[in-house]
């Protein structure tokens, strides 16, 4: 088993909090990716939700999402430079 990391795992170094959200949704980068991912909410039936984000710094961006009805959310991150994705699971409380 290779533990070097070589094989970069993107989903483990995306962390989202809290968890549930009420008005906001951090999402912290392990690497300074934040100005360059690309960050889609979409309800449980996939349809895309607009929420507004602002950027932090280079490891976090938070998304306000107060006004978003209470359910379940997947949240997508995209890294086109390394040609990352990811998808996580939040709920809206």
């Amino acid at each position: 088993m290779n533990t070097s990391g070589a094989q970069y795992n993107f989903t483990n170094s995306i962390s989202i909090f809290p968890n549930p959200a009420i008005e906001y949704l951090n999402v912290k980068f392990d690497n300074p990716i934040a100005k360059k991912a690309k960050l889609t909410v979409h309800n449980v039936i996939g349809n895309t939700v607009e929420v507004e984000s602002e950027t932090i710094d280079d490891h976090e961006i938070r998304l306000k999402v107060k006004d978003l009805p209470v359910g379940y959310y997947l949240l997508a991150v995209r890294d086109e430079e390394s040609n990352s994705r990811s998808t996580i699971k939040f709920l809206k409380r």
